[in-house]
């Protein structure tokens, strides 16, 4: 069974969370988080997206991420990829990481970034295991005011056009007792997925060119192009290859001669694909 295709749209907001292989502990100590969130920073910022809240646990991690032309999943590869090999490097294992797909919940920006935030940095004192004041969570920034992993400066103003009592309004919205969302109602917060669904799929669909059938492709499978290119392909890849092929010729987004130059094939190969499916 293939995967759900994850919504994309520019300026989307998603609350990410990804936990470790059998719920192992997967951020072990210091090092780890620092890594992790070494990690986190430099992807969302290399492909413009925005971090608004974090919190890195001993065996899962909370990101509210907002994207912008590049999606999601692909941000989450780069991220949970080099993890994965740094940790395997590190502590000279090999295999998974983390528990399969991270899972992601788009979200209402406009009515819940407030209360995402208040969920996430919460969740230490949820579990348990310390106050508000987690080390490795965004909390501390927005103490301070001032942009550093995450942009909090441009959330602050949301509390109060005067700094300081913004940050004082912060701290009392940050307070467990005020909290109304739970775990359990974090997918409620989501806007109508049907509706996205539809504005989306019309947004891509009405005009089948490559680039959006390619983005669509990675974000469907969680793999990037570049992993299905070339003649030497075995397996699942071989599979998804096929499968890619057929879909751009379906739409003639390009001619079978240039679809062979993007996936450095032969054109024969093109055609036998596309005439045997």
């Amino acid at each position: 069974m293939s995967r759900k295709v994850r919504i994309h749209y520019e300026g989307a907001l998603y609350h990410v969370i990804a936990r470790g292989n059998n719920r192992e502990y997967i951020f072990k100590n210091e090092i780890d988080k620092d890594e992790y969130l070494k990690k986190v920073t430099k992807y969302i910022k290399k492909y413009n997206g925005k971090l608004y809240a974090y919190v890195i646990m001993d065996n899962h991690c909370h990101l509210l991420i907002e994207v912008s032309k590049t999606p999601l999943s692909k941000i989450m590869q780069l991220i949970q990829q080099t993890y994965t090999s740094w940790y395997n490097r590190n502590y000279k294992r090999s295999g998974h990481v983390f528990e399969q797909r991270y899972k992601s919940i788009i979200c209402d920006k406009d009515a819940y970034l407030l209360s995402l935030i208040r969920y996430i940095h919460q969740n230490p004192v949820r579990a348990g295991i310390s106050d508000i004041n987690y080390k490795y969570s965004s909390h501390k920034e927005y103490k301070r005011g001032k942009n550093n992993v995450c942009l909090v400066e441009e959330v602050l103003p949301m509390f109060s056009s005067n700094k300081e009592k913004a940050i004082e309004s912060y701290i009392e919205f940050m307070d467990i007792k005020n909290s109304e969302v739970k775990e359990r109602d974090i997918g409620d917060l989501s806007p109508s997925i049907e509706k996205i669904e539809i504005e989306i799929n019309k947004m891509i669909f009405d005009k089948k060119e490559l680039k959006e059938i390619v983005e669509l492709f990675e974000d469907r499978y969680g793999i990037s192009i570049e992993e299905i290119k070339g003649k030497y392909l075995r397996g699942e890849k071989l599979r998804l290859r096929n499968e890619f092929i057929n879909e751009v010729l379906k739409y003639k987004a390009v001619k079978q001669i240039d679809l062979s130059k993007v996936l450095g094939v032969s054109y024969h190969l093109i055609s036998k694909v596309w005439n045997d499916k």
